[in-house]
């Protein structure tokens, strides 16, 4: 099950298609602040309060959060987060944010975060873990490496978002802004806390099952989640249905064996390395096959890689050959628009 945000469901191929369709005005959306998923809160109090904090995160003496008793204690070191999860039984909050840049994280701020009534239920439930993207404020090499593994761990493709995760750290769910206000959102946070109940009770129900059998329920309880999220973080899952489903009776091998494939490919092409990717993306098409939905992703991969390549020939013929694949599926109107509007006058 994708998770559903401001801007909608997510998942490999949407995030590609988001990268495609709008890479032109990427610049102008990072700017405005405009919502991709959620928000983080300043540090409150008085000014040399806040003076002194600032002084201190930068220093990385001290994680950034709010002072007691006045408003929700975020802070930014990932371990002392999942240590605290981990003590007290809570989730973890994790937000994806631009401090100093992005309006709309501001705006979720202002009118959830720092509302009484969410400041008064959610760290019931929750550890509070803000990683911070600014492009003003200087943060330490090690906070920098630490939010930039976050951040491909969650496959995070815009600001703000919301990613809650166990007290492992396993990610289970995103979202971002939505309005509504404190209590709106707390039920929005609840509703996907189930999730990580329904991915739980699933795990369970697989221990006591074998083969086929087994390989199903897993599957199952992988489904609940966004499937973004599955690679970087149920690896060992996925490995283990395909195992079980070593002929693809059931089609599980092939299943986790593209979205296995298709986190490669975006992970080369995150590194930059676009020849290696376009090459993962050929390996996965003679596994795999050249038709149906799953070739159909891989082919939009490429494309976007061709793209980035400024091949756009290439690109529209990789294109091209992802509408053949799966004329009909439910992307197929998506990548007819990106054909129409990005390369119609490519020859």
């Amino acid at each position: 099950m994708s998770a559903i945000g401001p801007t909608g469901p997510t998942g490999p191929i949407v995030v590609v298609a988001r990268h495609l369709t709008l890479r032109a005005q990427a610049d102008t959306l990072e700017s405005s602040g405009r919502p991709a998923r959620a928000v983080a809160p300043s540090l409150r109090g008085s000014p040399m309060l806040k003076h002194v904090l600032a002084v201190c995160v930068a220093m990385g003496l001290v994680a950034a959060s709010a002072p007691a008793g006045e408003g929700i204690a975020w802070t930014e070191d990932a371990k002392a987060a999942l240590a605290a999860a981990a003590k007290e039984g809570k989730d973890l909050l994790v937000d994806f944010t631009g401090s100093d840049w992005c309006g709309w994280c501001k705006r979720l701020d202002e009118e959830v975060f720092s509302q009484p009534a969410f400041v008064a239920e959610a760290p019931k439930v929750f550890v509070f873990l803000k990683l911070d993207f600014p492009r003003q404020r200087q943060m330490p090499d090690e906070v920098k490496k630490q939010n930039a593994a976050w951040q491909a761990r969650c496959r995070i493709s815009g600001y703000p978002t919301i990613a809650l995760a166990d007290a492992t750290g396993k990610p289970y769910a995103k979202t971002g802004y939505r309005p509504g206000g404190p209590e709106k959102y707390l039920e929005h946070l609840a509703e996907l806390r189930n999730i990580r109940l329904a991915r739980d009770v699933g795990f369970d129900k697989a221990r006591a099952a074998q083969g086929v059998e087994k390989a199903k329920l897993l599957d199952a309880a992988l489904a609940t989640m966004d499937d973004s999220l599955l690679p970087g973080n149920y690896a060992d899952v996925m490995d283990e249905i395909v195992k079980l489903d070593a002929d693809n009776k059931v089609g599980l091998r092939n299943k986790y064996g593209v979205l296995t494939a298709l986190s490669k490919v975006e992970d080369a092409a995150r590194e930059k390395d676009l020849d290696g990717a376009i090459k993962l993306a050929d390996e996965a098409l003679k596994t795999y096959g050249e038709t149906g939905e799953a070739a159909q992703d891989i082919l939009f991969l490429k494309s976007l890689c061709f793209y980035r390549k400024n091949d756009k020939p290439a690109a529209k013929a990789a294109l091209e050959a992802a509408l053949k694949a799966a004329p009909d599926s439910d992307k197929a109107e998506q990548i007819k628009g990106i054909l129409d509007r990005l390369f119609k006058d490519v020859k």
